[in-house]
């Protein structure tokens, strides 16, 4: 069952995922739900020792990193 979640974002965010949303022909909601399942693949892929890489049109490739914060072992 669906659970009910109000975010505070800023306009620049709120922009771009109904920006994502109409070129995906879909919801906000749908949309954001997409990007939040494809950033928790990505997260996942680099966590187990993966790179991401995207092709560009020249032919070339780059690397996607990804900043991932440093964990406190103090249990806060």
């Amino acid at each position: 069952m669906p659970t009910k979640v109000t975010v505070n974002l800023p306009d620049q965010t709120v922009e771009a995922i109904q920006e994502i949303a109409k070129k995906r022909g879909t919801t906000v909601t749908e949309a954001l739900k997409q990007v939040i399942e494809s950033q928790r693949f990505l997260q996942d892929e680099v966590d187990s020792g993966s790179k991401v890489l995207i092709k560009g049109p020249d032919q070339n490739f780059r690397e996607v990193l990804f900043h991932t914060p440093r964990r406190s072992n103090s249990g806060a």
